[in-house]
């Protein structure tokens, strides 16, 4: 396909879907395939003596000793929750990334919906992945359908959390005022005042607004309902004290456990020890007992969503 990068050889031409920040392909090593992510920025300099050159390369030591932390930790999430980075370096001065290349399409056949029962087992076993993930002090920070991945099981769908090239430790979260690269769709009240020069706090929370708009999604098909010819995205209607409206479809606990995630105030949503309690409730055995038995693969839970 094109020129090796490093110890890789891509297999199809690096792009941008999916991504504004990074450009990946699909590239073999000793004949196993990967998914090799392409950081667009930054970029080592040039050996050349300059105070300018010299800040870019700091910013990349910088970078690199975040990349490093990050990578470091998610190595230490206990279970099978994340499709983890297996390798982090420079070549030609840009930095790439590689991980597990994922089938994207399920095998074999073509499943065009979920049972409610498939739906508390996914949600249940989405918030243990949130939890353990926290655990190690990680902050997913683009929590969305997309980046959610499903493998059929013989008791039902193992979760794993996939591109946390957006999250942060905890003791290390984005400056003020800078952006932020999470979807606006699942965006928190709290990251969007960061981004715009207030000193709001970046905690797991953030990624547990995300996940009370991703629970009403997936068993309801769309997002919470806001007045959307004065909004654009659900954080600016909690923000302005708008009404939020949930589906009638929720089961009671769910619907309670929503509106709580969905608070302004991020000290006031629900724990994560709270959330695998309460979406534990009406999981059958099979589904809370998970199985080492391996099935199809199947990639991103918005395929079962409308569009919104």
């Amino acid at each position: 396909m094109g020129s090796r990068i490093g110890e890789y050889n891509p297999l199809t031409p690096l792009q941008t879907a999916g991504s504004g920040s990074a450009r990946w392909c699909i590239a073999s090593r000793g004949g196993q395939r990967f998914f090799l992510k392409q950081f667009l920025s930054p970029v080592y300099p040039a050996e050349v003596n300059s105070p300018i050159r010299e800040k870019q390369r700091e910013r990349c030591r910088q970078f690199e000793q975040r990349k490093q932390r990050l990578y470091s930790a998610m190595g230490c999430v206990i279970g099978d929750t994340l499709v983890p980075v297996l390798d982090f370096f420079r070549f030609d001065g840009r930095y790439y990334a590689v991980s597990e290349a994922v089938p994207t399409h399920i095998n074999g056949e073509n499943k065009d919906g979920l049972t409610d029962s498939d739906k508390r087992q996914i949600l249940y076993h989405l918030a243990l992945c949130l939890q353990r993930l926290h655990l190690q002090q990680v902050v997913h920070a683009d929590l969305k359908p997309e980046h959610i991945l499903l493998t059929a099981r013989s008791w039902g769908y193992q979760v794993r959390l996939i591109d946390l090239d957006s999250g942060f430790l905890l003791d290390d979260p984005p400056p003020v005022g800078s952006g932020l690269e999470g979807d606006p769709v699942y965006l928190s009240p709290e990251a969007f005042l960061r981004m715009t020069g207030q000193d709001a706090p970046m905690t797991t929370a953030i990624d547990r607004f995300a996940f009370g708009a991703i629970i009403h999604r997936i068993w309801a098909g769309e997002l919470p309902g806001f007045e959307r010819k004065q909004y654009d995205y659900l954080y600016e209607a909690v923000l302005d004290g708008a009404e939020i409206r949930l589906s009638d479809t929720l089961p009671d606990h769910m619907r309670w456990l929503v509106r709580d995630l969905l608070n302004a105030d991020p000290d006031k949503r629900p724990d994560d020890a709270t959330c695998v309690r309460v979406l534990g409730e009406g999981v059958g055995p099979a589904g809370l007992a998970r199985t080492a038995q391996e099935d199809a693969p199947l990639n991103g839970l918005a395929r079962f969503m409308k569009k919104r």
